[in-house]
């Protein structure tokens, strides 16, 4: 052996804060995040209702605020 180690690679995957891919890597879309609030009565017709149309949550919102 002549004495040289190999460098280990750096981990990227995601055991550590700020790991893994960023969010929206790779697709140049930009997102904007809300939330709000309501009672848990209302909190379990929106999640009957976002299971009904099939959609994911956030699809389902913005569907529902454009029409």
């Amino acid at each position: 052996m002549s004495g040289e180690t190999a460098e280990k690679p750096k981990y990227v995957g995601y055991g550590y804060h700020g790991g893994g891919r960023k969010k929206g890597s790779g697709t140049g879309r930009k997102y904007k995040t809300f939330s709000f609030s309501c009672s848990p009565e209302e909190y379990e017709q929106i999640k009957q209702r976002i299971e009904e149309s099939g959609l994911k949550p956030s699809h389902f919102f913005v569907k529902k605020c454009l029409e």
